[in-house]
C-alpha cells in the first residue's frame, strides 16, 4: 500500500510538469508560427492584399476625384467593364499589350539563352562581359527610357547615324515615333535590353549547376553543340525556363515607364497598352473607376497566365 501511495503522489506531482510540457509543446507548434508570421501577414495585408480589394471595389462605382475625397461614391455595378468590352479602342489596348508582351518575352527569352551561353564558355575577358551584361538591369528604367529616346531621334539621333551610316540610307532621318510599328520597335528594344540580363543570369546559375559527366556523355554520343543543347541541357533547364518566362509575361505586360517616357501612348494612342491607359483614365481623365477596372482586368489577364504557366510547370515535374 505503501508503495502504491507513492506511485499516486508521483503521478500527482508529474501532472502539472506534463499539462505545461503539452501547452509548450502546443504554443511552439500552433501559436508560435503565427506570432513569427504576423508581421509579414500586417506587411502584405497592407502593401498587397488592401490596395486589391480597394481597387477591386472602386472598379464597381463611379468614383471621380470630388467622390473619392468625400467618400459619396455610386455603386454602378459591372458598367465600367462593360464599358470597356464595348469601347473599340480599349480592346484594342488589351490586344497591343497581349501582343507587345509576347514580343517582348520572345525577345527577352532569345537574348538572355544567348548572353547565358557566351558568358558559360571560358575565354578572356568574361568577367567583362558579365559586369556589361549586368548593366542595364542597374539602371532606372525612366533614365534608360530618356537616353534612348535622344539616340531614337530622328535629327540627332545615334541609331539613325549608324544605321545611315552602314548603307541604310532610308534611315537617315528617320522618324522612330510617328508611326505606331517603329515606335513599338524602339519602346521593345529598350524594354528587352533592361530585362534580359536578369534572365541570362538566372540561365547561366542553370548552365552550370547541369552535371559535366551528362554533358560529356552525350558528347561521346556524338552530338553536336547544337543538340547537346536541344536535346540535354534546355529539357533539364525547362522549370527554370518556364518559371524565367511566367516572370518576364509579368513584368512585360505591366510595362509603363519605358513607353510613358518615349511615347506617352502616341501618336494618338497607337502605343497606348493597359498600364498607360490605367494611368490616363485615373489620374488623366480622373476616372478612378475605369482605371480601377483596367487595373483588375490587366491583373485578372496575368493571373491566368500565370496559371497556365504553373500548370505546365507542375506537368514537367510529375512527367
Amino acid at each position: 500500500m505503501i508503495e502504491a501511495k507513492n506511485t499516486g503522489q508521483r503521478r500527482r506531482l508529474l501532472r502539472p510538469a506534463r499539462r505545461q510540457r503539452r501547452g509548450r509543446m502546443y504554443f511552439e507548434s500552433r501559436v508560435l508560427p503565427w506570432l513569427l508570421l504576423l508581421p509579414a501577414l500586417v506587411v502584405i495585408f497592407g502593401l498587397i492584399l488592401y490596395p486589391v480589394v480597394r481597387t477591386l471595389w472602386l472598379s464597381f462605382t463611379d468614383a471621380g476625384l470630388a467622390s473619392l475625397v468625400s467618400g459619396q461614391m455610386d455603386f454602378v455595378g459591372l458598367r465600367n467593364y462593360a464599358d470597356i468590352f464595348s469601347d473599340p479602342e480599349l480592346r484594342m489596348t488589351f490586344v497591343r499589350t497581349a501582343l507587345f508582351g509576347f514580343a517582348c518575352v520572345a525577345g527577352t527569352m532569345a537574348l538572355g539563352l544567348s548572353a547565358a551561353l557566351l558568358l558559360n564558355q571560358k575565354f578572356r575577358g568574361r568577367v567583362v562581359l558579365g559586369v556589361l551584361v549586368l548593366l542595364p538591369w542597374a539602371v532606372p528604367a525612366v533614365a534608360a527610357s530618356i537616353v534612348w529616346k535622344w539616340m531614337f531621334d530622328d535629327q540627332y539621333g545615334i541609331i539613325n547615324w549608324a544605321l545611315s551610316s552602314v548603307g541604310l540610307s532610308m534611315f537617315k532621318g528617320f522618324p522612330w515615333f510617328n508611326d505606331w510599328l517603329p515606335a513599338f520597335v524602339a519602346v521593345g528594344i529598350v524594354v528587352v535590353w533592361q530585362s534580359f540580363p536578369f534572365v541570362a543570369l538566372m540561365l547561366l546559375a542553370g548552365f552550370q549547376a547541369i552535371p559535366q559527366e551528362v554533358l560529356e556523355a552525350a558528347k561521346s554520343d556524338g552530338a553536336g553543340a547544337f543538340q547537346r543543347l536541344r536535346h540535354v541541357t534546355l529539357p533539364m533547364l525547362k522549370p527554370l525556363v518556364l518559371v524565367l518566362i511566367v516572370i518576364s509575361t509579368i513584368w512585360d505586360f505591366k510595362i509603363f515607364d519605358q513607353i510613358y517616357v518615349m511615347t506617352g501612348g502616341g501618336p494618338a494612342h497607337s502605343t497606348e497598352v493597359i498600364s498607360v491607359a490605367t494611368w490616363r483614365e485615373a489620374f488623366t481623365q480622373l476616372d478612378f473607376g475605369m482605371g480601377s477596372a483596367l487595373a483588375i482586368l490587366l491583373f485578372v489577364v496575368l493571373a491566368l497566365v500565370t496559371i497556365i504557366y504553373i500548370r505546365l510547370i507542375r506537368e514537367e515535374e510529375l512527367g
